[in-house]
């Protein structure tokens, strides 16, 4: 079932906060604005740190991503606007921004020790971490943020609130604040590993053969005899 069936007047409703049943997708939405926001906050202090050669505001850039990703995550639970539109949106925006700052770095820090952290970072990042959050679309959840309907252990691993704090932005804001690419390679290290089993935990999860609307539903369909 598709998620504008899921929310049509017919559609199931279950209990369960974080599922698609009675959610219509909308673009025009004020966390969707805030998004827009904090990307060209961020393309700004980005073009700028690229002109002028400043650390600063590349640490800049990525505050820009850091907090605006903070708040229009925020403002869609507070006001209820959540989609998965909006869900994807995010996903797009932060890789965008973290990669520009990334690159940029390397770029005006030329060294093997420097490339290193920033491979390994970008390969979880780009690649895994891209791959684990867009893994709620195969069950009807608004966004990653409720995988605990789905599977707890991958939930606390990736977007509770302390893995959320560590495994994204907090590898390159040490990295840039600190300067030590060790301690960057070895946090990146860490996260690259966290990222690696809860993507082969993913990949074990039984497929629901359609979405109700319900993520509970769709993992008991998934588990149920066909």
């Amino acid at each position: 079932m598709s998620v504008s069936a899921a929310a049509s007047p017919g559609a199931l409703r279950c209990g369960h906060r974080g599922c698609t049943a009675a959610f219509a997708e909308q673009w025009s939405t004020w966390p969707n604005f805030v998004t827009a926001v904090r990307t060209m906050a961020t393309l700004v202090a980005w073009a700028v740190a690229v002109t002028t050669g400043s650390d600063a505001w590349l640490l800049a850039a990525l505050l820009c991503y850091w907090v605006g990703d903070i708040a229009d995550g925020l403002l869609a639970r507070l006001t209820g606007r959540e989609t998965r539109t909006g869900a994807v949106l995010d996903v797009l925006a932060d890789r965008l921004s973290v990669c520009l700052v990334v690159v940029s770095y390397v770029s005006t820090h030329p060294s093997a020790s420097a490339a290193l952290p920033a491979a390994v970072f970008l390969a979880q990042f780009v690649v895994l971490d891209a791959y684990l959050t867009l893994a709620f679309a195969r069950w009807s959840l608004l966004s990653p943020n409720y995988f605990g309907l789905v599977d707890a252990t991958v939930y606390r691993l990736n977007w509770s609130p302390p893995a959320k704090a560590t495994n994204t932005g907090a590898v390159v804001l040490v990295w840039l604040v600190t300067g030590s690419t060790l301690v960057a390679t070895v946090l990146a290290a860490v996260v690259l590993g966290v990222k690696s089993y809860s993507a082969l935990r993913i990949a074990r999860l039984p497929v629901p053969p359609g979405l109700s609307g319900c993520a509970v539903l769709d993992v008991r369909s998934a588990m149920s005899p066909r």
